[in-house]
């Protein structure tokens, strides 16, 4: 897998993940303890408190019962999947299924699910929520949003003496400025750009680019997957800092593909490019 430390608003945020269509992607933020799909089996995954799984696909979703027995095996507390509800039941049999053949007790995971336009809290000053992507199978997306507490701009002029005076009087100096830090979007065709237009200015978007040949244009609609050509497109609008791609299509070698996204985009995109494409083994 690959490491990335991007520079945000927040500080420092470490990616750790790999990605390749049909095969497993998994997306890691070590310090929020979560992870974004868990589509293979990876020791970084083990300590990952909270898992989003995005929809029912196997490289999606194959990593779960090892995540889930080695946490058990290694005495940590279960931990929690979110999962688009319609798949809960058939989440949680997973699970099962895997611990009777293990022949030990449950794992103790919780497998709670969620629909489009519901959040969850992560930890006091974060905050993951979840939108529907445009996949051929319902598949939900999800962002990070910190809440970091700030000087009002009334009193950024103020000395710390008449700070301190106004706040122990009652008054509220502070005020609460919340960030979407990180979008992730698991595999969608481009329709979510339209009806998630916020998606543009994300500090940090993850997102697939599946298909790079115009003979695949046909099949990425079809299935609900981004072409390079929709990213050219989509190009113009994105502001963030960074665009994190994933799931290279295995019609495409990573070297050649990851060579061929970057030169296509390299004079038309804002954000600074980084490939989260891995060959499994």
């Amino acid at each position: 897998m690959r490491q990335l430390n991007l520079a945000t608003s927040w500080g420092d945020l470490r990616l750790v993940g790999g990605s390749r269509a049909g095969e497993g992607s998994l997306v890691l933020l070590p310090q929020l303890r979560l992870a974004l799909d868990a589509g293979r089996p990876a020791r970084a995954l083990v300590p990952m408190q909270h898992v989003v799984v995005s929809h029912g696909h196997l490289d999606h979703l194959l990593g779960l019962p090892a995540w889930a027995s080695q946490r058990q095996l290694q005495g940590i507390p279960g931990g929690t999947v979110w999962v688009e509800r319609s798949q809960v039941a058939a989440v949680a049999e997973l699970l099962a299924v895997a611990g009777r053949l293990e022949g030990g007790k449950p794992y103790g995971v919780e497998v709670r699910g969620v629909a489009a336009g519901e959040c969850v809290t992560l930890r006091p000053d974060f905050e993951l929520s979840f939108f529907a992507t445009s996949h051929w199978v319902p598949t939900l997306g999800c962002r990070v949003d910190w809440t970091r507490r700030h000087l009002r701009q009334e009193y950024a002029e103020l000395p710390p003496e008449e700070l301190r005076r106004l706040r122990e009087g009652g008054t509220a100096i502070t005020e609460d400025l919340r960030v979407t830090l990180l979008a992730y979007l698991a595999d969608t065709g481009p329709e979510v750009f339209e009806r998630e237009p916020w998606l543009a200015e994300v500090e940090v978007l993850v997102t697939e680019c599946t298909f790079l040949r115009p003979i695949d244009l046909e099949r990425a609609r079809r299935f609900g997957h981004l072409h390079l050509d929709d990213l050219v497109a989509l190009a113009p609008r994105l502001t963030g800092r960074y665009l994190v791609l994933t799931h290279l299509s295995r019609r495409h070698r990573i070297a050649a593909g990851n060579r061929k996204i970057r030169e296509v985009l390299a004079d038309v995109l804002r954000p600074k490019l980084h490939l989260l494409n891995v060959e499994w083994l």
